[in-house]
């Protein structure tokens, strides 16, 4: 059959126009994303940087190895990719990839450091307990920052207990004093002097430092209690009035720096 010439020319241009089509291109990266720094129990964010040449839409997504995944958790939503850090890490590499529609794609890593937390501790107190006429009584307790940053400026109060047990739900006492920042390593001994206990009973005392979150741990903010006994509370009660006192407490820190602050 004979085929009219037009239509031999259409199928010859179209065959050109076939064979001049530039291929798709792979995306790339637009530079090195800067390292990123997150404290533990904390989450931080970064925009990625992606550009594709034939303008195809790009997915983003984010992994970390599988022996990583306890350190850190890690999301994407658009080009945003957030970090969430479960535990310290001194450096692990998020890998961040772009990825068009045919499959092609670009892949830039991310440094991210995990950093600890610092750790308000009350080390121990002491004593145990004691046994006192209406007056005087002493608490002492050594505490300290255990952590790997510094901890910021803390509350401490003494709180009352009708258990031997020390936590924050027990009421506040007395609102001891306002702690210093402290470094690593650093810390302190408090001694708390109370007159004037206008309750009947066997009282427990203790230490609390007010919880700074996120703290490494917040189970070792209380110390244990100090059980006070008055032989003759009620004796006491009379000859004191205290009934009608208020509780009075003077609280004495001395600070103490670690030895590597020392040199």
């Amino acid at each position: 059959m004979n085929r009219p010439a037009s239509m031999g020319l259409a199928l010859a241009s179209i065959l050109w126009m076939a064979a001049c089509s530039e291929p798709n291109q792979a995306p790339f990266s637009c530079g090195p994303i800067s390292p990123q720094t997150v404290d533990m129990g904390d989450t931080t964010s970064f925009l990625s940087c992606f550009t594709d040449p034939d303008a195809d839409p790009l997915t983003v997504s984010a992994e970390v190895a599988n022996h990583l995944r306890p350190y850190v958790a890690v999301s994407v939503d658009g080009p945003a990719v957030t970090i969430h850090g479960t535990r310290e890490h001194p450096l692990l590499p998020v890998t961040v990839t772009a990825t068009d529609p045919d499959g092609l794609y670009a892949v830039e890593e991310v440094d991210v450091t995990i950093r600890g937390l610092h750790d308000l501790a009350v080390l121990d107190a002491w004593p145990d307990s004691q046994t006192v006429s209406y007056g005087r009584f002493a608490l002492y307790s050594r505490v300290a920052n255990i952590g790997k940053t510094a901890a910021k400026v803390a509350t401490w109060t003494v709180r009352l207990s009708s258990d031997s047990v020390i936590t924050t739900d027990d009421p506040v006492y007395w609102v001891a004093f306002i702690g210093h920042d402290l470094a690593p390593g650093d810390g302190g001994e408090m001694q708390a002097a109370f007159t004037n206990h206008p309750h009947p009973g066997t009282p427990y005392f203790g230490w609390c430092g007010e919880s700074q979150t996120p703290e490494y741990n917040l189970a070792n903010n209380c110390s244990k209690a100090l059980k006070v006994i008055f032989p003759d509370e009620t004796a006491a009660r009379a000859d004191h009035s205290s009934s009608s006192r208020s509780p009075e407490v003077v609280v004495d820190w001395r600070e103490r720096v670690s030895n590597s602050r020392r040199e």
